[in-house]
């Protein structure tokens, strides 16, 4: 949460950020090197966007399914991509709103 300010009432006027679920198919290139994978760039909605920074890459496991989230930076934008290990598939699983 960030405050925002302060209404002429008294109220304190917060401005929520958290993260928009987004959960659509996408297509991801990058290299694979010394056993890892680095994502370099996505394909959303016919729009190539280059990844900045890669902030997190965390390995889950969805009962048998074997999934690796990466949190990355695009300009002033943070998505969350997650890639299904059994099915080979990226989603675009989530975008934070600031």
């Amino acid at each position: 949460m960030t405050l925002v300010s302060v209404d002429s009432f008294g109220f304190y006027l917060i401005k929520l950020s958290m993260y928009q679920k987004i959960s659509e198919t996408i297509k991801v290139t990058g290299v694979y090197k010394n056993h890892t994978f680095k994502p370099f760039k996505f394909l959303w909605h016919d729009r190539s966007l280059k990844i900045d920074q890669i902030t997190l890459i965390s390995d889950v496991k969805d009962g048998m399914i074997k999934k690796r989230f990466y949190s990355v930076i695009v300009g002033r934008e943070v998505y969350r991509l997650l890639f299904n290990r059994e099915t080979e598939t990226w989603i675009l699983d989530e975008l934070w709103l600031d």
